[in-house]
Order: C-alpha cells, then structure tokens, then sequence
C-alpha cells in the first residue's frame, strides 16, 4: 500500500516541476490571469506551495510502509492537502495583490 503514496507524491512532484519551469503559460484554472502582471510569479508561487502535498504523501508512504494498518486511514489525508493547497494558494493571489480587494470604505 505504500506504493500509492509514492505514486502520487512523484505525479504530484512532476506536477510541481511543471509549473515552476512553466514560465507564462496560464495552467492553473482556479486562478485570475487577466489580472495578473506577471503570470511567471504565480505559477512559481503555486508551485512552491504545492510541495506540501508532495511531503504529505511521501510522509503517508513512510508511515504506510512501517505500519500498514493505518494505510486506509492516511488516504484521507491526500485530498485534504490538495485542498488545503489549492486554498492556500488562492489565498496568496490576495498577498500578490492579484485576488479582490475586501478592505471596507469608511464614509
């Protein structure tokens, strides 16, 4: 059962090779490109957060592998790091001054 993990950290790694040598090219879908300045800085912002998928299922692997009755359990924890990525780098689009802008107007 460990193997699946290390299957998916390594998908998850070409993924992340993928987008931080990507350069202009718009691949993330959940993203604003109209907006941004510099798409280059983004894809490298998302890939850099996406590391933390890839630790999540390298760590599942070695847990996995060492006590295998708690491989079932642990495959809970690659889709909430995913979401908790792609969260998170939404989240950074604001800090690049890329997302909405929420401060309120005082009158």
């Amino acid at each position: 059962m460990p193997e699946i993990f290390l299957v998916i950290a390594l998908v998850l790694f070409a993924i992340t090779v993928l987008l931080f040598t990507a350069g202009d090219r718009k691949l993330l879908n959940f993203v604003d490109y109209s907006a941004a300045s510099t798409v280059a800085r983004i894809n490298r912002h998302a890939a850099v957060r996406l590391l933390l998928p890839v630790a999540v299922n390298a760590g599942c692997a070695w847990i996995a592998a060492t006590r295998p009755q708690l491989a079932v359990p642990l495959l809970f924890l690659t889709p909430l790091s995913i979401l908790g990525t792609a969260v998170w780098i939404c989240a950074g689009m604001q800090r690049l001054g890329k997302g909405p802008d929420v401060r309120r107007v005082h009158r």
